[in-house]
C-alpha cells in the first residue's frame, strides 16, 4: 500500500509541475518575445527615422558628387559600421544597394549563433542559406528579395512605414526589418529604406530560459518524488493503524479505538470509526444482556412449566398405580391436580399477554376513556380479593375526570396486578391507597417490601420473591403490567424499603382537551 500511494502521489506531483512548467514556459516565451521584438521594433523605428532623414537632406549634394545618390555603397557601408545594423535602400528603379560584406558577415553570425543554442532536444537546426552566390546587379538582388518583402517595398513607395518580422533567407535568420519611405526636396518617395536587424539572440535568450526551466522542473520533480514518499508514509501510518482497528473489529474486539486526532478528513475518518466502534461495543453488550435474559427466560419457563406438570404426573401414576386408594386421599390429589392446571393456564395466558404486548405489531384498542373510572373499577375488585385478610383499599383523586386514549380492559389488567401484589404481600388488616394526584397515580402499601438490590429488575420476566407469600407467582405480572404502561406512554417508577412497604409511582400521559374525545 505505500508503495502504491508513494507512486500516485509521484506521479500526481510530476503531472502538476509538468502541465505547470509548459503553461510558465509557454507565458514566458511569448511574453519575452513580444516584449524583446516591441522594444527592438521601437528602437529600429528611430533609427530609420533618424536615417531617412540624413539620405533625405544629402540626397541631392550625394547625386552631385557621387552620380548614384543615396544608393551610393559607401554611404551604406557608413551606415552599417556607425548603426551596426544592416542599411538597404530601394531607388525608384527597383535596384537595391546593399552592403556586401556586411551581409557575408551577419550571415556568418547568425549561423554561429545556430551552431551553439541549445542541446540536445532543444538544439535547433540549421535554416536554409540563401544567396550562395551573390547577384550581379543591383536589379537581380531586388528580384531575389521574397515576394512579401517586395509587397511591404511597393507600399513604402506609397508613403507607409512598415515592418517585417521573418527568416530572412539572404541574411539566414530571424530578421527585423524596418521599412520607411525616403523624401526628395519636393515631397516625392525618392526611395524606400530597409533597416535589418537579426533577432537570433533572441532566440538564444530563449532557449536558454527553456533549458534553465527544463533543469528546475526535473530537480522539482525529484523534490517531489522526495515529498510523495514522506507523505505517503504520513499518511499510511494512520491510513495502516485504521485498517489494524477495522480488523480486530472484525474479530469482535470492540475495544479498540484509533485515538488519532487530526483536523482534516483522515481524522474524520478516524473518529468515525471511534464512533462505530463504540457503538458495536453498545450493541454487543445489548447482545449479551438480552442473549443472557434470553437463556434466563428459557431456564426460569422450563422449570415453571416443568414443577407442575412434574406434580400431575406424578399424581395420576399413583392413582393409576393404586397406590392411593382412601377417598380423602384421593380427593386431595384431584384438588392439587386441579390447582396446578390453574397455576400452568395461569402461566399460559400471562406468556401469551407478555408476547402480544411485546409485539409492537400487535393493535390495543385505544379510545377516550375516563382513567377514574378504570381507578374506580379495580378498587371494587380489589376490595374483593382483600376481603379474606381484611384490608382497606381507599381511592381518592384531586379531579373526577382525567380523559386520555387507552384501552379499557388493559389499563384495569395493569392497575389489578399492582394490586394484586400488594394484597398478596400486605398484612391483615392494613390498608392499600390509591392516589391520583396530577399526572401522577400512586399505589401504596404497607407490605413486607423489596430488597434494594432487586428493585432495578422487580419488572424483568420471572422475577419473583422466594418467600411464603409468593409460592403461587409466576413471575410475569409486572413484566405485563410494564408492557401495557408502555404502550399507553406511561412510566413506571418503583420506591420500596424492605419491612416498610412498596410505593408504585405510574406517570400518566397528558390528557385530553375537551375537543379531542368530544368530536367523536
Amino acid at each position: 500500500m505505500n508503495n502504491k500511494i508513494a507512486l500516485n502521489l509521484t506521479l500526481y506531483f510530476s503531472a502538476v509541475l509538468l502541465v505547470f512548467a509548459l503553461i510558465i514556459g509557454g507565458v514566458f516565451y511569448q511574453f519575452f518575445k513580444q516584449q524583446t521584438i516591441e522594444i527592438k521594433e521601437k528602437e529600429m523605428r528611430l533609427r530609420a527615422e533618424k536615417i531617412a532623414e540624413v539620405l533625405s537632406d544629402n540626397m541631392e549634394r550625394m547625386e552631385s558628387r557621387h552620380g548614384d545618390g543615396i544608393a551610393n555603397s559607401k554611404f551604406i557601408s557608413y551606415l552599417d559600421n556607425v548603426t551596426q545594423e544592416i542599411v538597404w535602400v530601394v531607388d525608384s528603379n527597383r535596384q537595391l544597394s546593399i552592403n556586401k560584406d556586411s551581409v557575408q558577415r551577419q550571415r556568418r553570425e547568425v549561423q554561429k549563433h545556430h551552431e551553439h543554442s541549445g542541446f540536445g532536444l532543444f538544439k535547433r537546426p540549421l535554416p536554409p542559406i540563401a544567396w550562395k552566390e551573390p547577384p550581379k546587379t543591383s536589379k537581380e538582388a531586388y528580384e531575389r528579395l521574397p515576394a512579401q518583402v517586395r509587397e511591404k517595398v511597393e507600399e513604402g513607395f506609397s508613403g507607409k512605414e512598415f515592418i517585417i518580422e521573418e527568416y530572412n533567407p539572404v541574411l539566414d535568420g530571424i530578421m527585423l526589418t524596418v521599412g520607411r519611405p525616403i523624401y526628395d526636396s519636393k515631397g516625392q518617395v525618392k526611395a524606400v529604406l530597409l533597416l535589418h536587424s537579426p533577432v537570433a539572440g533572441l532566440q538564444d535568450a530563449i532557449w536558454s530560459g527553456l533549458r534553465i526551466l527544463l533543469i528546475s522542473l526535473l530537480v522539482a520533480m525529484a523534490l517531489g518524488m522526495l515529498l510523495s514518499v514522506v507523505l505517503s508514509w504520513r499518511f499510511t501510518g494512520t491510513i495502516e493503524k485504521m485498517k489494524k482497528i477495522a480488523e480486530r473489529l472484525a474479530e469482535r474486539d470492540y475495544s479498540a479505538r484509533t485515538n488519532i486526532k487530526q483536523n482534516d478528513e483522515i481524522g474524520e475518518l478516524a473518529r468515525t470509526l471511534d464512533i462505530l466502534a463504540e457503538r458495536l461495543e453498545l450493541a454487543d453488550a445489548e447482545s449479551q444482556k438480552l442473549e443472557k435474559l434470553r437463556r434466563e427466560f428459557i431456564a426460569n419457563i422450563s422449570h415453571e412449566l416443568r414443577t407442575p406438570v412434574t406434580v400431575i404426573r406424578g399424581s395420576l401414576e399413583a392413582l393409576r398405580d393404586g397406590v392411593v386408594t382412601e377417598k380423602a386421599d384421593v380427593e386431595e390429589f384431584h384438588e392439587q391436580m386441579y390447582k396446578e392446571s390453574l397455576f400452568l393456564q395461569r402461566l399460559i395466558n400471562d406468556l401469551l399477554d407478555l408476547s402480544r404486548l411485546q409485539n409492537t405489531d400487535f393493535p390495543i384498542e385505544k379510545s377516550p376513556l375516563n382513567l377514574v373510572d378504570v381507578i374506580h373499577d379495580a378498587v371494587r375488585s380489589g376490595r374483593q380479593l382483600g376481603a379474606d385478610k381484611k384490608l382497606q383499599i381507599t381511592c381518592s383523586a384531586d379531579k373526577d375526570i382525567y380523559m386520555l386514549n387507552g384501552d379499557y380492559g388493559r389499563l384495569r389488567q395493569m392497575l389489578m396486578i399492582f394490586l394484586h401484589n400488594s394484597i398478596k404481600f400486605s398484612p391483615e388488616g392494613s390498608e392499600i391507597k390509591l392516589e391520583l394526584a396530577g399526572n401522577r397515580l400512586k399505589l401504596i402499601d404497607h407490605g413486607c417490601g423489596i430488597k434494594e438490590e432487586d428493585i432495578p429488575h422487580a419488572f424483568d420476566r420471572f422475577y419473583k420473591a422466594r418467600n411464603e407469600h409468593n409460592k403461587s407467582g409466576s413471575g410475569l405480572g409486572l413484566a405485563i403490567a410494564k408492557q401495557i404502561a408502555q404502550r399507553h406512554d406511561m412510566q413506571l417508577e418503583l420506591q420500596s424499603k424492605l419491612g416498610e412497604g412498596t410505593t408504585i409511582i405510574i406517570g400518566l400521559p397528558p390528557e385530553l382537551k375537551e375537543k379531542e374525545y368530544t368530536d367523536e
